[in-house]
C-alpha cells in the first residue's frame, strides 16, 4: 500500500526551505539585463493610457501596479503605490518609475493578486520576450476586472467532469460553427447569425445544467475578455506607440491574428473542445463590437460576460433551436459522435463511466471540503483514465481527523482527483443492494430529499464504511450523494 506523507513532515520541509530562502544575502546581486529590459517595457506601456481608454471604458493602464516574477526567484513590484515594508527599493538609473523587489514567495503566482489590498497584475519574465504589449495589456485588464468585479472573478469548481456526452459535444460543435459564421457575417446577415447562435447556446446550456453553464460564463469573463484585449493590441497598438518609448516597444506587439487562427481546422473543431471558452469569449467580444458597439459599458457596470449582454440585446427573439439543428443534420451527427466516442474509449474510461452513470444508481461521496487526510491504496490496482479520473479496483482508504473516514474494499471505486493522486475530491460507487444510513443517531428512511447532519454520519454496506461529523445527504432518483463537511 501507498500512504500519503505526513503533514508534519511536509510542514518541516516547507519551513526549512523558507528559512534557507530568507537567509542573509539572498537578494544580493545586480539586476540582469533581461529583467531591466522587461521593467523598462512595462514602464513604457504604462504611458499608453489613451489606448487603454479607447479599448475599454473607464480603464487607465497607467494606474495598474505590476508584479514581475523572474527565474532567479525574485519578484519586482513596479508602479505600486503602497509596496509592503519588506520590499527593497531598486535604484536603477534607467528606470523612472519606482521599482521594489523581494523573494518571489512573497507574491503568489497567477494572473492577479492582492498586494496590500490593491489588485496587482502578475507577469512572468518570459511573457515579455516577444509580445510585451499584448501580455502587459492582458494582465493589466485582468487586474482591472478583478478590482471592479471580484465576485465574478472567482473560479467555479466542478465536482465531476465536464459533460462529454455525444449530444453536448455535437451541440458545442454546431454552436461553434454558428459563432464562426457570426464573426465572418456581412452586415445584413449578422443579426440572424447572432440570434441563431444565442438559440443553440441557450438550448445546450439548459440541457447541460446551471453549474456547468456558470463554469463556462466565468471562464469567458475572466479569460475570454482579456484574450480579446490582447488581440486588439496586436492589431491596433502600433499607432499608439509614440514618444520617447516608441522604439523600445516597436518589436513587442506579437503577430496579429490569434483569433483568426482558431478557424484553420475547418473540420473536427478540436480547438473549440480544448480552450473553447477562452476563445469563444474572445470571439464573442469581436462579434459584439459589430452587433452592439456599446456592449462594454453594460459588461463593466454589471460584471457579466459578453454572452449575457448579447442575450439582452436580442431580447429573446430567437428562432426555435430545433429548426436550426435540423438544418445541420443534428440527429445524424449525434449518432456518428456516439459511435466515435464508444470506439475511442479506453477500458479504464468505460469502467469509470459504468460506475459514474450506473443504471442502478451512484453512491457519491464528496470529499472536496475536507483536508489533512491520510490516503492508502494499492498502486497496481488502479486503472488510470486521465489526470483527474481513475478507478480503484481493490482497496481505497481515506482517513481524516476527528474520526471521519471512507473505507472501500472489494469493489470498484471511481475517483475524481484534484492536483495530484492524493488530492481526492470525489469517490463514486455503484449503489449497493443493501445498506444503512444513520444520521445523528437515527436511521435514515431512504426517500428523495436533502438531509443535514451536525453530529455524526455512519454508512455501512458489505464493501463500504463511511463516517463523518457533519455534512449533507442528498437522495435522488439516480442515487445518493454525501457531501462531507468534517
Amino acid at each position: 500500500m501507498r500512504t500519503e506523507p505526513s503533514r508534519v513532515k511536509l510542514r518541516f520541509v516547507l519551513l526549512t526551505v523558507l528559512l534557507l530562502c530568507a537567509s542573509p544575502g539572498a537578494l544580493a546581486g545586480a539586476m540582469d539585463a533581461r529583467t531591466e529590459d522587461a521593467l523598462l517595457k512595462i514602464e513604457a506601456i504604462l504611458e499608453m493610457a489613451e489606448f487603454s481608454a479607447d479599448l475599454w471604458p473607464a480603464w487607465d493602464i497607467s494606474e495598474t501596479p505590476f508584479a514581475l516574477h523572474c527565474p532567479d526567484s525574485i519578484c519586482y513590484l513596479i508602479n505600486h503605490p503602497q509596496p509592503p515594508a519588506h520590499f527593497q527599493r531598486v535604484r536603477e538609473p534607467s528606470l523612472q518609475t519606482a521599482v521594489y523587489r523581494a523573494h518571489a514567495r512573497d507574491i503568489p503566482s497567477g494572473d492577479v493578486c492582492l498586494v496590500e489590498g490593491i489588485s496587482t497584475a502578475v507577469l512572468d519574465l518570459r511573457d515579455l520576450a516577444s509580445e510585451a504589449v499584448p501580455s502587459v495589456f492582458e494582465a493589466s485588464f485582468r487586474a482591472h476586472e478583478s478590482g471592479l468585479c471580484e465576485d465574478s472573478m472567482r473560479p467555479i469548481v466542478l465536482l465531476s467532469g465536464y459533460p462529454m456526452d455525444p449530444r453536448n459535444l455535437v451541440l458545442a460543435d454546431i454552436e461553434c460553427r454558428l459563432l464562426q459564421r457570426a464573426v465572418l457575417a456581412s452586415a445584413d446577415s449578422l443579426d440572424l447569425c447572432v440570434r441563431e447562435f444565442v438559440s443553440i447556446r441557450r438550448h445546450r446550456r439548459l440541457r447541460m445544467g446551471g453549474r456547468y453553464a456558470e463554469f463556462e460564463r466565468r471562464i469567458e469573463f475572466t479569460d475570454g475578455i482579456p484574450a480579446y484585449v490582447a488581440e486588439r493590441c496586436r492589431q491596433e497598438a502600433e499607432s499608439y506607440l509614440v514618444g520617447r518609448f516608441s522604439s523600445r516597444l516597436k518589436h513587442s506587439l506579437g503577430e496579429a491574428g490569434a483569433l483568426g487562427r482558431c478557424f484553420r481546422t475547418s473540420h473536427g473543431l478540436d480547438w473549440y473542445r480544448g480552450e473553447r471558452f477562452l476563445w469563444a469569449g474572445a470571439l464573442l467580444c469581436s462579434v459584439m463590437d459589430r452587433f452592439d458597439p456599446g456592449w462594454k459599458k453594460d459588461a463593466t457596470l454589471e460584471c457579466v460576460d459578453t454572452f449575457e449582454v448579447m442575450c439582452k440585446r436580442v431580447k429573446g427573439a430567437t428562432p426555435p433551436a430545433r429548426t436550426v439543428l435540423v438544418r445541420f443534420g443534428y440527429e445524424q451527427l449525434v449518432a456518428s459522435m456516439t459511435t466515435t466516442i464508444e470506439q475511442s474509449r479506453s477500458e479504464a474510461e468505460r469502467l469509470f463511466e459504468s460506475i459514474a452513470r450506473s443504471e442502478s444508481g451512484t453512491f457519491s461521496v464528496g470529499t472536496h471540503l475536507l483536508s489533512g487526510g491520510e490516503i492508502s491504496f494499492v498502486p497496481s490496482r488502479i486503472k488510470k483514465v486521465d489526470a483527474h479520473r481513475e478507478v480503484h479496483t481493490d482497496i481505497l482508504k481515506i482517513e481524516y481527523p476527528e474520526g471521519t473516514y471512507l473505507h472501500v474494499t472489494g469493489t470498484h471505486a471511481a475517483v475524481v482527483l484534484g492536483d495530484d493522486e492524493f488530492d481526492i475530491r470525489k469517490v463514486m460507487l455503484t449503489v449497493p443492494e443493501e445498506y444503512t444510513v444513520v444520521l445523528d443517531g437515527e436511521e435514515l428512511e431512504i426517500k428523495e430529499g436533502v438531509y443535514e447532519f451536525t453530529r455524526s454520519l455512519l454508512v455501512t454496506t458489505k464493501d463500504v464504511s463511511l463516517a463523518a461529523m457533519s455534512g449533507t445527504v442528498m437522495v435522488g432518483v439516480r442515487g445518493i450523494t454525501f457531501v462531507l463537511h468534517r
